[in-house]
């Protein structure tokens, strides 16, 4: 039977059992997503990366307490993914608290400003990230399960090990909370009408497709 026939369940058997490229079967199938999942969080490359050698090193790590759902490790590997991430960007906020109590630098012209303001312009994705970064981990988990991997909500409500009558509360709160999110944000961008002009028709914004 050829590798990518085989299921992850038979594939982490073997490796649990000592065959090597097992592991490595399950480490080519998923990197690529993985690595996806945790770009779209921290927004860095190199970061990514060390993301998925710890993803996969809390995989092996954990490996008698894995989670499949029908055969398959993903659902566990994207939970991971997240957890990791969320402590990723702990760290990071941690970091740079201790460089702002540094004495500031000697001023000097930055020239990515231009760049950065520009894509500041742009805002869609960036309010989307973080109106998701201001939902509890639960609800975060549910929503990139369930709204960004797409995946069936009996798979996350296993994989979360929660009833499915939870994950289905979890995401009708998570939505009502990204719609408001996104809502004030829409708001605060609207400009007011100058005195000599008609007011602007409509604030553009995003919408959470329920």
């Amino acid at each position: 039977m050829v590798e990518e026939e085989r299921s992850d369940a038979a594939l982490w058997l073997e490796a649990t059992s000592g065959t090597e490229e097992s592991f490595g079967v399950i480490y080519d199938r998923y990197r690529a997503r993985i690595f996806r999942k945790a770009h779209s969080r921290v927004l860095d490359v190199s970061e990514a990366e060390d993301i998925v050698a710890m993803v996969f090193l809390e995989a092996w790590r954990r490996r008698s307490s894995v989670r499949f759902v029908d055969g398959s490790l993903l659902p566990w590997l994207l939970v991971v993914t997240t957890n990791v991430s969320l402590n990723s960007e702990r760290s990071g906020r941690r970091y740079r608290r201790l460089l702002a109590k540094l004495p500031p630098a000697e001023h000097v012209d930055d020239p990515s400003l231009e760049i950065t303001e520009r894509l500041d312009g742009e805002p869609a994705s960036k309010e989307l990230s973080a109106a998701l970064r201001r939902l509890n981990p639960v609800e975060q988990r549910v929503v990139e399960l369930c709204l960004v991997e797409e995946l069936p909500m009996a798979s996350v409500a296993s994989v979360l090990d929660l009833p499915i009558g939870t994950v289905k509360s979890r995401l009708h709160r998570a939505r009502a909370k990204l719609r408001e999110a996104l809502g004030d944000r829409r708001g605060a961008r609207a400009e007011p009408a100058p005195a000599h002009g008609p007011a602007p028709a409509h604030a553009e914004g995003l919408e959470v497709q329920s």
